[in-house]
């Protein structure tokens, strides 16, 4: 007994010493941050960036003031909107309405007309062409689900170029950045940290979709009996299939690619050409 006693306390004088010795011995591997990932556009960024709803669709993205004096925002954003059934609100919480709308669907560009005079600094865009891939970007907006009234910020890397298609077939350039966009951040300003100048907007997220996945979707959309199918296979041979059973795919790939942080925004040239054919100076 008293042999059981000793081995005991030796078994966890060991494993109390060993612990210590052992977190001793751990050598720390993260850094103070030094960077400041707000850049020169953290002073300005909170009272120019606006909430932008449209009531009569319930959707909600983001824009930022122009030296116009009108709001930037994404044309999906609106898309299908009246001036009347849109409000831009800022950190102030004070609802603004728009008179008018001007846009590009191809270029997914929008400018807001607001009744009224917008308080804030605007957001210089950026004049050059040519950015450097890996240079750190940040955009400040209002993703889905977060209420609050300054917007958020989300910063990430410049990671490439690509093309996407427009609304005519058309291809169009996007910068592609690695960083949380989320529904909501559309329209939202792409700044380059080091200047803190906008070099693109937010416009979407990228989330591809196998075929299988997208003829499911599609068929949910078009079926006019919502509680089953009938998918056909790659071998020919049909499987009736029930909504939850697509539900439950389309959610399992969708859990797949949580960890998918890769955004698309439009280019500042695109944004200065818009900016040109609505005849306003960048």
């Amino acid at each position: 007994m008293n042999m059981l006693r000793a081995i005991s306390i030796a078994f966890a004088f060991f494993v109390t010493t060993g612990t210590i010795s052992v977190a001793s011995d751990q050598i720390p591997v993260s850094a103070r941050m030094t960077t400041d990932l707000a850049g020169r556009s953290a002073q300005i960024a909170v009272p120019s960036v606006f909430r932008v709803l449209c009531s009569s669709k319930n959707r909600g993205g983001t824009g930022f003031l122009h030296k116009s004096g009108r709001i930037i925002t994404a044309a999906h954003v609106i898309s299908g909107c009246q001036p009347s059934d849109i409000i831009i609100v800022g950190v102030s919480g004070k609802p603004v309405h728009v008179t008018n709308i001007l846009k590009d669907v191809h270029k997914d560009l929008a400018l807001l007309v607001p009744n009224e005079t917008m308080h804030g600094s605007s957001l210089k865009i950026n004049s050059a062409d040519k950015i450097t891939i890996g240079s750190q970007v940040s955009t400040w907006g209002y993703p889905a689900g977060y209420h609050g009234r300054a917007p958020l910020l989300s910063s990430g890397y410049l990671s490439g170029l690509d093309q996407v298609k427009s609304p005519a077939g058309n291809p169009i350039p996007r910068w592609v950045v690695n960083a949380a966009f989320n529904g909501g951040n559309s329209g939202g300003p792409l700044l380059e940290i080091e200047e803190g100048t906008v070099i693109g907007v937010v416009s979407s997220k990228l989330a591809p979709m196998p075929q299988h996945i997208e003829k499911a979707l599609a068929a949910l959309k078009q079926s006019k009996n919502i509680t089953q199918f009938i998918r056909t296979h790659p071998d020919g041979t049909k499987e009736k299939v029930s909504t939850a059973n697509v539900v439950e795919e389309v959610l399992q790939y969708l859990r797949s690619q949580t960890q998918l942080v890769i955004g698309y925004a439009v280019l500042s040239s695109d944004l200065r050409n818009f900016l040109r054919d609505q005849s306003i100076d960048p």
